[in-house]
């Protein structure tokens, strides 16, 4: 039997339907063919399923991106977050999805900046005095040291908003329900339609202060607080479509049959290549050699009084292994790619 499009089945062709995404096209006398064609369309539309971590097995892929998390919370040495920030980095144009993180890369940065900039003021730890100030109520003492934990402290941040972002871009909303399935198929299926409903919600948003303005309300000018006062109209209209959205998808789903007893929907399985055992395996190796070398102390990097110096612990055998395995799935990928160009 065919594979589906969706691991919805039956149940997203109308969710799908309903929320204005794509549906598998079923009419015909070619109905029998549809579904096994289906996928390789939705992938040379999608343009990343067959780029980086979008080709591997989703579990093989959650298991990466949180390895890569773990890292930017265990690590401290600025040379160290460095790197790793380059190699989510890379992670993301192989799989070419780094046009896609511009937004979490441009939060990513804001927040990054605010907290290289708000903790030198608040840390009075370091020997190196650069600049301070007697001020009525406040006593400022700039340090380099303070300014270095400043600036690693948001890049580390900003390193696990990034790995984040790169589970959210990269791996699919039915693979996702397809792995939280396996422990509470209603809470998947509710953050599934989540994923899909907010794009079409932003659609809905920008249609909607369009029509606003061929009326001749003022959406983008005078004061912010006129500005916001303006939109509070919009907001009521967004939410009541909204509603009327989740209406047509929770019928639509009904009439396909979701909650009755019995098979509802297709099944498929993702079959496990060697790509997806090897990014596995690195992820589980880079899993245990954060975790070792948090515990015997060899992640540990001193800001104060004075700065460790950060090559030392690029030496230790913990951050070389860990490293090594993070690496070597993306050095993989190149390889591959490079032998198709």
């Amino acid at each position: 039997m065919s594979r589906p499009t969706t691991l919805f089945g039956e149940h997203a062709a109308a969710a799908a339907g309903a929320t204005g995404l794509p549906k598998p096209n079923r009419a015909g006398a070619g109905a029998d063919q549809a579904p096994a064609r289906a996928p390789r369309a939705t992938a040379r539309r999608r343009g990343s399923r067959t780029y980086g971590l979008a080709r591997t097995h989703p579990l093989a892929s959650v298991a990466y991106v949180a390895a890569l998390a773990l890292a930017a919370l265990v690590l401290a040495d600025p040379l160290e977050v460095v790197l790793l920030l380059g190699l989510i980095l890379g992670v993301l144009t192989a799989a070419r999805r780094l046009r896609a993180t511009r937004p979490y890369v441009r939060l990513a940065l804001y927040v990054a900046v605010f907290l290289a900039v708000l903790n030198p003021l608040f840390s009075q730890g370091g020997l190196d005095v650069l600049w301070q100030a007697h001020l009525p109520l406040l006593h400022i003492r700039l340090t380099l040291q303070g300014l270095v934990f400043g600036a690693v402290t948001g890049l580390r941040l900003a390193t696990v908003m990034l790995a984040f972002a790169l589970y959210t871009v990269v791996l699919d909303p039915d693979d996702q329900l397809a792995l939280m399935s396996r422990f509470s198929f209603r809470s998947g299926l509710v953050v599934s339609l989540a994923t899909r409903l907010f794009p079409v919600l932003q659609r809905d948003a920008g249609r909607i202060a369009d029509a606003q303005r061929s009326r001749g309300v003022e959406l983008d000018r005078g004061p912010r607080r006129a500005r916001a006062a303006a939109r509070v109209p919009l907001l009521a209209a967004l939410f009541t479509q909204s509603l009327e959205r989740a209406m047509d998808v929770g019928s639509a789903m009904t009439a396909r049959g979701y909650g009755r007893r019995g098979r509802t929907r297709w099944q498929g399985t993702r079959r496990w290549r060697a790509g997806d055992r090897i990014l596995l395996v690195a992820a589980g190796v880079a899993g245990l050699a954060l975790v070792g070398g948090s515990l015997a102390g060899a992640f540990h990097y001193a800001y104060f009084p004075l700065l460790d110096d950060p090559r030392a612990a690029l030496a230790s055998p913990w951050w070389l292994a860990a490293f090594a395995a993070l690496v070597a799935p993306l050095v993989l990928e190149l390889t591959w790619l490079r032998s198709r160009a």
